[in-house]
């Protein structure tokens, strides 16, 4: 097992970052019956520290690291992927990344595994189940903020053009932020 860890990706665009091309270089394979797995951390500091290269993620002090999550894996016989990230969605890096004291690192790992290694772990598919709850939420909200009370018990009773206004206001929101639902902690 070979590994490597790159740091280097910082700053609040890193949820914006929805795919990672990860490709083997033209001319280099990896050793026969190998993949080469992508994994990718959380490093966070205090931005009150003096000099930025003391917050690595092998420094010790005021910031924490999460444990390595896999994005996916490359293999002489899939020499590249384009690597869906899920950091949009992730609730642990949205919390730092709205944490006003906090410089957010994501630090990637490349690990040289043989591929019986990598065919037994089970990549979880990302879904976006999490993302409809939250844009039905904002939904929801919205709506129950034109509620006349008229309707009684469980109805709500809402004007007509309600869902037009809300998929107006929705759309110029995220055009801003394409991520401003995932930040309301409802």
């Amino acid at each position: 097992m070979i590994t490597r860890i790159f740091s280097g990706i910082t700053g609040v665009e890193i949820a914006s970052v929805s795919e990672l091309i990860f490709f083997l270089l033209p001319g280099v394979t990896l050793p026969q019956d190998h993949g080469a797995m992508l994994f990718w951390q959380i490093s966070s500091s205090s931005s009150s520290s003096q000099n930025p290269m003391q917050s690595t993620p092998f420094s010790r002090g005021n910031g924490t690291t999460t444990e390595f999550e896999l994005i996916g894996y490359i293999s002489n016989d899939k020499p590249s992927g384009a690597l869906r990230t899920g950091w949009a969605t992730n609730d642990t890096l949205s919390s730092a990344l709205n944490s006003p004291s906090a410089i957010i690192t994501i630090n990637l790992g490349v690990s040289i595994e043989p591929m019986a290694s990598i065919q037994n772990i089970v990549i979880e598919p990302k879904t976006t189940t999490h993302v409809a709850k939250k844009i039905a939420l904002d939904l929801f909200n919205y709506m129950s903020s034109f509620d006349t009370g008229s309707g009684g018990g469980n109805m709500m009773t809402v004007p007509k053009n309600v869902f037009d206004r809300w998929l107006s206001r929705f759309e110029a929101k995220a055009k801003i932020d394409p991520n401003f639902f995932m930040k309301n902690n409802s």
